[in-house]
């Protein structure tokens, strides 16, 4: 492999994927949601109320992006801000009722985009994805 073609294969093979599981979300319109705004939704539910920053850690966004994206989800009332008693400078978001909501239509339309991609893949196959997806990784954040 030395002049590294089955990795340029490789990369435009899994960027062609990207493309068309994100055109694929896209193409899912529950009131104007994004991916990444499902995956704040996503994140709330499952941990509670997370500060900006941590939600920014968890899904790897900036505080700013974060910020924007939860904007959004506020003005559609999905998202609550709620500031820390003890030192108000502390924002916490947290998941409405309306957010758990618009969470089902989005979890029912994730479980068609991921059967539409992954469900014809062996039980053996998607192991070895997963295994190769957390080595690469592993091994990237070692280099950040």
């Amino acid at each position: 492999m030395d002049d590294h073609r089955n990795l340029f294969e490789l990369e435009e093979v899994a960027r062609q994927l990207y493309r068309r599981m994100a055109a694929a979300w896209n193409k899912f319109d529950e009131k104007g949601m994004t991916a990444p705004q499902g995956y704040i939704l996503e994140k709330l539910e499952q941990e509670g109320p997370l500060k900006v920053s941590q939600m920014a850690e968890a899904l790897s966004y900036s505080a700013g992006a974060i910020t924007t994206l939860s904007d959004k989800l506020i003005a559609s009332g999905y998202v609550e801000r709620n500031r820390d008693e003890a030192d108000r400078r502390v924002v916490y978001l947290s998941i409405t009722e309306e957010g758990r909501q618009v969470l089902g239509a989005i979890r029912e339309q994730r479980k068609v985009n991921i059967n539409t991609f992954f469900g014809a893949l062996t039980d053996e196959d998607i192991h070895h994805l997963i295994r190769i997806y957390k080595d690469i990784l592993a091994k990237t954040d070692k280099k950040a």
